[in-house]
């Protein structure tokens, strides 16, 4: 026993190491017992990790979204909701926590101090309630205290900065307010969602592209087959009425050409079919 180390010890146990337990005259701890010691910046620090690594996996932005809220609900135990961009409207889309009134689909009111930060692009970190004085609410709660973190994106086409929406994180009725450090972490985040929403927006315009590229290669082989189709028919008609040897010649081997191309424009339908 004194000879072997940790990780041989931790083998012949099933690789499993328990708590509190001493090898080699030294206490080991399990990964639980070192992640509950750890402090709340370095765990919101493997949130951003965990959130950064689906974000650059994962291609569902609602599926994103949602695990981002997940994140902050757990990590703050705040209510987090997310409203996005639809034509000229902000609209709340996805939300986590514990609301009086339903939220889905909810327009955020134009005169909002909500607006007022995705319009100029600065997160608001609302920590006295008269701040928002003078401001409508959109949820009946009328909730002042509150972070709102606008979303948006660097767009990989034009590389022009797309503004796309907000992230809404508070207490409730509670009104705790949210420190400088969880304000931090939530913009934080708000960058991760924005890179989701665009990376989900540049994979929709790339399968646009390609479904539009593949409507118009079957249309260009629908209308080449037409028209080789049409060639095969003349030259038909012109063997049948040809007097001359050399003349049916010539016509034959032309129709042979005509139904050489057929053939190939067939596999390539066929092709193209499978693709798809």
């Amino acid at each position: 026993m004194p000879g072997e180390n940790i990780k041989e010890l931790a083998e012949k146990i099933g690789g499993k190491i328990l708590p509190n337990q001493r090898i080699n005259n030294k206490r080991v701890d399990t990964l639980e017992d070192r992640k509950a010691g750890e402090s709340d910046s370095i765990k919101r620090y493997r949130d951003l990790l965990e959130m950064a690594h689906l974000v650059s996996w994962c291609t569902e932005r609602d599926y994103l979204i949602k695990n981002c809220l997940e994140h902050i609900n757990q990590r703050l135990g705040k209510r987090a909701r997310c409203a996005l961009m639809e034509g000229e409207d902000l609209k709340i889309c996805c939300w986590v926590g514990r609301y009086d009134y339903p939220t889905e689909r909810v327009i955020v009111r134009r005169e909002s101090i909500v607006w007022k930060a995705v319009k100029d692009g600065n997160p608001i970190n609302l920590t006295d309630p008269q701040a928002c004085e003078g401001y409508p609410h959109s949820l009946p709660e009328e909730v002042r205290i509150k972070s709102i973190i606008p979303l948006w994106y660097v767009d990989s086409l034009s590389q022009e900065e797309k503004m796309v929406g907000a992230l809404i994180v508070d207490s409730g009725k509670e009104g705790t307010p949210i420190s400088s450090e969880e304000f931090e972490y939530l913009k934080d985040v708000g960058a991760l969602i924005g890179s989701a929403i665009g990376k989900a927006d540049l994979i929709g315009k790339l399968g646009d592209c390609y479904r539009g590229k593949e409507e118009m290669v079957l249309d260009t082989v629908d209308a080449f087959r037409n028209r080789v189709a049409a060639i095969g028919t003349i030259c038909r008609r012109m063997e049948r009425m040809a007097n001359n040897a050399v003349v049916a010649q010539e016509v034959r081997s032309l129709i042979n050409e005509v139904e050489l191309l057929e053939m190939h424009l067939e596999r390539f339908e066929n092709y193209l079919k499978n693709e798809v």
